[in-house]
């Protein structure tokens, strides 16, 4: 058994854990681990004793299962309702008339300089295409003849007291974080194929407190998003609309509460279904609306023929994909199986972002880095980094 790696897929609800293995080439789920998080709302950890004791809890969980101190390497999959995503575009003038490795290295350098922001922490500086003579875009522009090199990336921020709290609570338990992977990026790595991609797709992971999505076509991320929407304010306006307890909300929403009201759908007594439906559908649209005004300032509104891919905890809704269809009026599909084959968590959409976090550690980090949380923020990373994207 070798390279044994532990992702925690941080939640505002629960922490997924799950520590892998590999044997013989082949992926080993070795432990696996799900806890109520405590000391963290909406983001914000707020009692960082309680937050530690979580992840101590889970790392005794792993001990006792496997026996010993086992992690190697340690990666987190966050989804967070303040997380900002920026897309930088920077070129140079190709002196030579053709491109050398300190090209890159200077547009690399230059890209990472400028992605801060004033108390959020960079997280990841992802590239998305090299452009050579603002039309061509290549893989490994090396040695390419052109007279200007253009670097398109995006970047991904977290509130820096947010960050510096993980990276505590980690330390305190003696574990080293290798990285931490938004989990939008990571869930595009085993929920989107390439065909969708490349048709144009657009992947929502609608979690408790906050909504992510990506935006894909010809193979390339147009765009991504945070909203800080999720399934809790439909619990939320649940509980206002219908003047009952928050947990009571939580539970009409479960069992009774659909996003739109048909021919079958049951009707009960106790309970205004159309109203409730109303009430559902009112905070979805929300989001709905302000993902199509992103498509329709990319001019991609009804234009993507891969439709909408649902995930997470706020889509398991009844008939939220019939809602998303009337609002994009694109086809729109429940992520279910994942494009890997891992035993029981393949099956399992519960598991997307840590099956996602997963395959991102092996795909890109294939060395273990002291305090690597900036990956792909130095020098020639970033183009190391192209090499494997496509």
């Amino acid at each position: 058994m070798n390279d044994i790696r532990a992702i925690f897929d941080i939640g505002n609800e629960t922490i997924k854990a799950v520590v892998f293995g590999r044997d013989n080439d082949k992926d080993i789920i070795l432990a696996k681990q799900t806890e109520p998080v405590l000391g963290m709302r909406k983001g914000k950890i707020i009692d960082a004793e309680a937050f530690t004791n979580t992840l101590n809890k889970i790392t005794e969980s792993f001990i006792k299962k496997l026996g010993g101190d086992f992690i190697e390497k340690v990666y987190i999959g966050i989804s967070h309702p303040e997380m900002m995503t920026q897309r930088i575009i920077e070129g140079k003038r190709i002196m030579n008339d053709e491109v050398e490795p300190d090209d890159l290295e200077h547009l690399s350098r230059i890209v990472a300089d400028i992605a801060n922001v004033n108390n959020y922490e960079t997280i990841k500086i992802v590239p998305v295409a090299r452009i050579v003579d603002e039309e061509k875009k290549e893989k490994d522009p090396i040695w390419l003849k052109c007279k200007k090199l253009e670097l398109m990336a995006d970047v991904f921020l977290i509130p820096k007291n947010y960050y510096n709290g993980l990276i505590d609570a980690f330390d305190k338990i003696g574990l080293e974080v290798s990285d931490i992977i938004p989990n939008i990026l990571a869930s595009s790595e085993v929920a989107v194929d390439y065909d969708h991609k490349d048709l144009g797709t657009v992947l929502i992971d609608i979690g408790k407190n906050q909504t992510s999505y990506v935006i894909y076509e010809d193979g390339y991320p147009l765009g991504y998003g945070t909203l800080p929407l999720g399934g809790e304010d439909v619990t939320k306006d649940i509980s206002i609309g219908m003047q009952v307890d928050i947990k009571e909300a939580e539970n009409i929403k479960k069992t009774s509460g659909a996003a739109i009201v048909d021919s079958e759908t049951p009707m009960d007594v106790a309970l205004d279904i159309h109203f409730l439906a109303e009430i559902i559908s009112a905070r979805y649209e929300q989001i709905f609306f302000k993902i199509n005004k992103h498509l329709e300032n990319l001019e991609k509104d009804w234009r993507l023929p891969g439709g909408i891919l649902l995930i997470g905890w706020g889509s398991k809704t009844k008939y939220l994909d019939y809602l998303s269809k009337d609002n994009f009026k694109l086809a729109t599909f429940y992520g279910k199986d994942q494009l890997v084959n891992i035993g029981e968590l393949s099956n399992n959409i519960q598991f997307v972002n840590v099956l996602g976090c997963y395959y991102w550690s092996m795909k890109y980090m294939d060395e273990k880095r002291g305090g690597g949380i900036k990956i792909w923020k130095i020098g020639t990373k970033i183009w190391d980094f192209f090499k494997k994207l496509f």
